[in-house]
């Protein structure tokens, strides 16, 4: 079989799908077991390793492909046992060496981070954490059954910033999510404040709650227990979030992320760019020389299925037609540059571009129109101007 093209510069995203205990509002892959079998898991991914490295199976890389990013993700990835994860990073870097400068984040909750733990993750070649910070008020933490109280948040925030201040990390991001039940626009205001006030983050991703079907949150909603999210207050919100971020000095380059300059999140910007990646885990989604695969979600089954056979339960080749669209829904979530058009993009889509250029949801960027981007309205409609180009 030859070896696949264009997978130079991969993501690697790591799913760790352990944690403590369930959010009202959350339907990610995991599971919440009195004792987190590390070192079977560990076990588990290093021998997934070794089939995404075996030119005869199905879905492979070359070995020796660089990194230009390595994202642990979860679940709660900061309960990794640090041994367990070292072991883990060290399998991955004796075959995919990291690239110069290559971006290694792993996604930690407040009540895990503390000063041995930095130093440990640093030690470990992790140069950014993603804190699920999610509110700052007492309340709201609590209504959302987070593990963490507010004194817990900003004592995690001040230990990041510090060691980003002194460049131990090269960088960090802070989650929060907007629209929680019964919050205002001055309370989500004030919280964002302190935040950017008292720590200056070098990245942010600013959530709007949705009601995921299987989640506690979605059979409250249906009891009437909590009102349902409000678009409109919603979008609110979120604009009033970028003109503050803008006034700081960050860019809105993504509908929930905002940087300053050169915090960019490179390995969340691949997926975006449909660039190519290797994903390793329970319930773990990848992208590999034009196939998605997904694999086995249940962390059990998963830890069976590495042992005799390849843990992917489906694999597929999307149509040309299928990428092209991905590609366009995928793009224009950057709003700082757009999405450039190739001439294919401007053949096919011509009508649908010019309607939206109209409605005033589109706009054309560059000196010779050469790409789009979505606009206020647009933003607000994203749903509503993506159906224009579906295939």
């Amino acid at each position: 079989m030859n070896e696949p093209d264009g997978n130079r510069g991969l993501g690697l995203y790591i799913h760790f799908p352990y944690c403590v205990k369930r959010c009202i509002y959350c339907d990610f892959n995991l599971t919440t077991p009195k004792t987190i079998p590390a070192a079977a898991y560990t076990d588990g991914l290093i021998r997934e390793l070794g089939w995404r490295l075996d030119p005869s199976q199905p879905i492979h890389v070359a070995a020796r492909t660089s990194l230009r990013s390595l994202y642990v993700g979860g679940g709660t990835p900061s309960l990794w046992p640090r041994d367990e994860l070292g072991r883990f990073l060290r399998a991955v870097a004796a075959d995919l060496p990291l690239e110069a400068g290559a971006e290694v984040t792993l996604e930690a909750n407040p009540e895990e981070v503390n000063a041995g733990m930095i130093d440990e993750l640093v030690a470990l070649g992790v140069n950014r954490v993603s804190l699920g910070v999610q509110s700052l008020d007492e309340a709201e933490l609590i209504a959302m059954s987070r593990a963490h109280g507010r004194t817990k948040a900003l004592q995690a925030l001040e230990l990041l910033a510090a060691a980003h201040a002194k460049g131990r990390l090269a960088s960090y991001s802070v989650d929060l999510i907007y629209g929680l039940p019964g919050q205002s626009g001055a309370a989500w205001e004030a919280g964002l404040r302190e935040v950017i006030e008292r720590f200056d983050p070098p990245h942010l991703s600013l959530y709007a709650l949705t009601v995921e079907p299987r989640t506690v949150l979605a059979l409250k909603v249906r009891k009437s227990a909590v009102a349902a999210p409000e678009d409109e207050l919603q979008m609110t919100m979120m604009f009033r979030a970028r003109d503050l971020l803008a006034a700081r000095g960050y860019t809105h380059y993504e509908i929930s992320s905002w940087a300053k300059p050169g915090q960019l999140a490179v390995h969340n910007s691949g997926y975006w760019e449909l660039r190519p990646y290797l994903a390793l885990g329970a319930g773990a989604h990848g992208f590999i020389d034009g196939q998605r695969y997904r694999n086995e979600g249940r962390p059990s089954r998963y830890l069976e299925r590495v042992q005799g056979g390849g843990p992917e339960v489906s694999v597929e080749r999307p149509e040309a037609a299928t990428l092209r669209f991905e590609r366009l829904m995928t793009g224009l979530r950057r709003l700082d540059r757009g999405l450039e058009l190739t001439a294919e993009d401007r053949a096919i889509y011509a009508s649908v571009i010019a309607a939206e250029i109209t409605r005033g949801r589109l706009v054309e960027v560059g000196e010779a129109g050469e790409a789009i981007r979505l606009t206020d309205e647009g933003v607000q409609f994203m749903d509503d101007v993506l159906l224009g180009f579906v295939p």
